[in-house]
């Protein structure tokens, strides 16, 4: 056994010997229902039970002493006990997701390797972006599926999107006739939402809404009629901002959202408007009678005024809803920004300037938002963007630093709270590429300012024992199928094969342990998960069997060490 986590953690340092165990037994000082809450849903099979301090094998310590560092936490593994300490709640957490990594099973007993490991984050903010809004969809079980695997992780924040231009797919009451998903018209129920929270909770895992109320509105302006008049073009998606009723339905949407998720933070989007009018995505402000009337009213002269002026209302809504707005940043130009929009507007970093022709004028950098006064979300969209293949790799998420990329100012590095992978749309390919992409921006967000991952054996060991939560035998390893630690995000392309050199006979073994897993677990979301890697293994033993057939004599074949 070995301290191979992902993410890495801060020290760990070995020693001889074994921790062995029919249950945890534990004696706590402080506050430690976190702990048990998050490691008795990791590990549902390992008896966690509270103690004496004289009958317990396992002494769990919370206090904000123990260290200056948010979530830090302390494990020491003896041969007979264990001792954790850990300086608040969410340390605690951590440490779960640490031992759930470690602990294996051994008959009627169970195995931690001794040792000591120290660990910290160096983001306080660690978030995944997943969508099932009105353009795509994603089933209960996979969510719950990452949830678990972000957890794992050492992640804290899922961003779930289910608000787009086609509809909505969580069912409202103030609006029931918004369309959801697809011609079936899929929704969510709240209780399956109220469900989703609370499992995410157990874990250490907040789940933000993200939501569509400014632009990428189409749908919603049909349900709440509050399209500009005339704008019937179907490429426009922006809400009419001069009419009262427009900022009555928002506030009847957002109280709605509010209630049902108890997360502090409400994200409102408001992004890719073309004030310049230059590309079919555009506002209709500038000909509606009603938002004319109130720029003429309010003496405004530009179409950006009125943004301005629809932001500042919808964060006061958001606001009195006990909740801070987050948003996008790519309609804001720091230096710029009145001072009535308020500053506890969390800016959602993702882009320099308005790309594909929206209005190229912006210098967009988070230092400027930070010196104007905001908090900052690193997604800059080059190395964060999980939709297409010009966008992450493995190399390019090891090199990524949501301080560096883009550069943050040593002075302004406080403002930026941490960074958010984001997966979009419905893409074939994200079955088999948000888990392994869950580790690595897991591993970015924990160790920014470490050396890269060194994507080796270890590495790959430890990411197929978290994905598949030890239910393969130790020595199968995703990346002896996938050539690298994410796969291609094309949806045809499944391994990379200009990096695959392992032998037929290795791989045939992981598929074959793969097609077991699936078929032991059935329909639950390990099982799925086990048949998408397994037919991945399938076309790479066809693959490399072919390729020995008829080898390219301009590469030499050598086992992939990262």
């Amino acid at each position: 056994m070995s301290f191979s986590i992902c993410p890495r953690v801060k020290n760990a340092k070995a020693f001889d010997g074994s921790f062995r165990f029919p249950s945890l037994r534990v004696f706590t000082v402080g506050q430690g229902d976190r702990f048990f809450r998050a490691l008795r849903a990791f590990c549902p099979d390992l008896s966690v039970e509270t103690a004496t301090d004289k009958d317990a094998n396992v002494i769990l310590s919370v206090a904000s002493v123990f260290s200056s560092q948010n979530e830090y936490c302390q494990l020491r593994i003896l041969g007979e006990r264990m001792e954790i300490r850990c300086r608040d709640e969410a340390g605690a957490r951590n440490a779960a997701a640490i031992l759930a990594q470690l602990v294996r099973r051994d008959g009627d007993a169970w195995v931690l390797p001794c040792g000591q490991i120290e660990d910290w984050p160096d983001a306080s903010y660690r978030a995944m972006m997943l969508e099932s809004s009105g353009r795509s969809w994603l089933s209960m079980e996979r969510i719950y599926l990452y949830v678990r695997q972000m957890a794992l992780a050492r992640m804290n924040v899922l961003q779930f999107h289910f608000m787009e231009n086609p509809g909505c797919t969580i069912a409202l009451d103030c609006y029931p006739d918004w369309h959801g998903y697809g011609p079936d018209n899929l929704k969510y129920t709240k209780d399956e939402i109220r469900a989703l929270i609370a499992y995410a909770d157990e874990m250490g895992i907040s789940i933000t809404p993200f939501v569509e109320v400014l632009s990428h509105s189409t749908a919603f302006n049909r349900a709440a009629d509050i399209a500009c008049p005339g704008d019937d073009d179907p490429g426009m998606y922006a809400v009419c901002v001069g009419q009262e009723k427009t900022f009555e339905a928002i506030d009847r949407v957002l109280t709605e959202i509010a209630e049902l998720f108890p997360d502090p933070v409400l994200h409102i989007g408001a992004d890719e408007y073309d004030m310049s009018m230059v590309t079919p995505r555009t506002v209709y402000w500038d000909r509606c009678p009603h938002c004319r009337a109130l720029a003429k009213e309010r003496g405004y002269t530009t179409l950006r005024e009125l943004f301005f002026y629809a932001i500042e209302r919808i964060n006061r809504m958001v606001n009195a809803k006990g909740k801070v707005a987050m948003m996008w940043n790519a309609d804001l130009k720091p230096g710029e920004i009145p001072d009535e929009i308020r500053r506890n507007i969390v800016i959602h970093f993702y882009r320099c300037n308005n790309t594909l022709g929206r209005e190229m004028v912006f210098d967009l950098w988070p230092n400027g938002y930070a010196e104007d006064g905001f908090s900052v979300l690193n997604s800059y969209y080059h190395d964060t963007y999980m939709d297409l293949s010009r966008y992450v790799r493995a190399e390019r998420v090891n090199s990524w630093n949501f301080l560096a990329s883009p550069l943050v100012a040593p002075e302004h590095r406080a403002s930026v709270i941490g960074g958010c992978c984001c997966a979009w749309d419905s893409f074939v390919h994200y079955e088999r590429t948000i888990p392994p992409a869950i580790l690595l921006f897991g591993d970015r967000l924990w160790n920014a300012f470490g050396a890269p991952v060194p994507y080796d054996r270890a590495y790959g060991l430890a990411m197929t024992h978290l994905l598949f939560e030890g239910k393969l035998p130790e020595d199968v390893n995703l990346l002896d199928v996938l050539g690298d630690a994410l796969p291609p995000l094309e949806n045809t392309v499944l391994f990379h094969k200009d990096k695959l050199f392992t032998p037929p006979t290795e791989i045939a073994h992981i598929r074959d342990e793969l097609n077991r897993l699936a078929e032991a677990e059935g329909d639950t979301p390990i099982g799925g998960l086990a048949r998408i890697y397994a037919a991945v293994a399938s076309e790479a033993y066809d693959f490399r069997v072919e390729s020995l057939k008829n080898p390219d004599p301009r590469k030499v074949s050598i086992p992939f060490e990262g």
